[in-house]
């Protein structure tokens, strides 16, 4: 693993864990622990699962070109 991909899954996992939550249902807690605790690699297998579907969801930045100065800004978002 290089320091980049340790970098980014610590990223991932301060977003996903300092977000907003909902309460803890408590049983649902218990089943995932007892499963984590037999099949130690789930946290890794999931974790890995996350963060493939994250990036999936965002919008390719690279593909899009750069759009500067006033007038990209004042068109962005109108179909021709």
């Amino acid at each position: 693993m290089t320091l980049h991909e340790h970098k980014k899954i610590l990223a991932f996992l301060d977003l996903v864990l300092n977000g907003e939550h909902s309460p803890l249902d408590i049983e649902a807690d218990a089943v995932i622990r007892a499963y984590f605790k037999r099949h130690p690699d789930t946290a890794y297998r999931l974790t890995m699962l996350a963060m493939s579907l994250s990036q999936a969801a965002e919008p390719d930045v690279q593909d899009k070109p750069k759009r500067r100065g006033w007038l990209p800004a004042l068109l962005r978002g109108w179909q021709f």
